[in-house]
């Protein structure tokens, strides 16, 4: 899964579980991450803006919650104009949505910055206004039977084509979403209800997408070969579009 929707996924679940609960914020930052600080909209002070800028993912969250936080939300386009670019950071729209108790929200957007020194990455969220009028809070829906629909045909395909270790991967990731195989949490996994992080974990093991060595690498030629690119394209599209719903729903519906 790309760095950008992972580290978005565990903010807004970090947030969400603590909203739940009524309890303190919980981000550790995994090694990669050297800083994260969020830019608010500057505030009009005396005739002067006044910058604002939370250093961490913790005084973002409280600053957000002392301004009246009623809900956040990971949102994300569910198709790509060009899917050799998913493996890549700072090329997809991709934010955090924040919605406040008067109705109005504002969105996060991040950019991320490699400090080669360090070998880790500087990320940095700014802050943008939605249009004044009240917020609609979102809803998502369970898509657990096409997310599987699309695995089963797409791992017959991948063996099909002589993809056989992305046929293991589409397989091993319909195990997870029938919660026959275990998911794999890693430092800093999002914190979810059951239900959603079996989803979650489907989503994060089927998402191929990327550069060198990635599902938009080899596959596509050997699809070509066989006079399969159509089927490549489509089968491609499809679990994209899953695998997207699938993180939305999982991060952002809690019951």
């Amino acid at each position: 899964m790309n760095g950008e929707t992972y580290q978005i996924a565990r903010l807004v679940s970090a947030a969400k579980k603590a909203m739940h609960e009524n309890a303190g914020f919980s981000f550790p930052q995994s090694p990669y991450e050297k800083s994260i600080i969020f830019r608010f909209v500057p505030q009009k002070r005396f005739f002067q803006l006044r910058e604002r800028v939370a250093p961490t993912p913790g005084e973002w969250f409280e600053t957000c919650r002392k301004e009246g936080l009623r809900d956040m939300f990971l949102l994300m386009d569910t198709a790509s104009p060009d899917p050799r670019l998913l493996g890549f950071v700072n090329t997809k729209p991709i934010n955090i949505t924040v919605v406040y108790k008067n109705g109005k929200a504002r969105f996060w957007t991040p950019k991320w910055t490699f400090d080669s020194a360090h070998k880790q990455w500087d990320i940095e969220y700014t802050e943008h206004m939605w249009e004044d009028a009240p917020f609609r809070l979102p809803t998502f829906v369970d898509n657990t039977d096409d997310f599987r629909s699309v695995l089963t045909e797409i791992e017959e395909f991948a063996g099909r084509i002589g993809a056989n270790s992305f046929a293991a991967i589409f397989g091993k990731a319909r195990s997870i979403l029938d919660e026959k195989d275990f998911v794999s949490e890693s430092l800093g996994f999002p914190e979810l209800p059951a239900k959603n992080r079996v989803l979650f974990g489907a989503a994060m093991t089927a998402d191929v997408f990327g550069a060198m060595g990635s599902w938009n690498d080899s596959p596509p030629f050997l699809a070509h070969e066989k006079g399969l690119d159509a089927e490549y394209k489509r089968l491609s599209a499809e679990l994209l579009k899953q695998i997207r719903l699938a993180t939305l729903f999982a991060v952002n519906q809690w019951t």
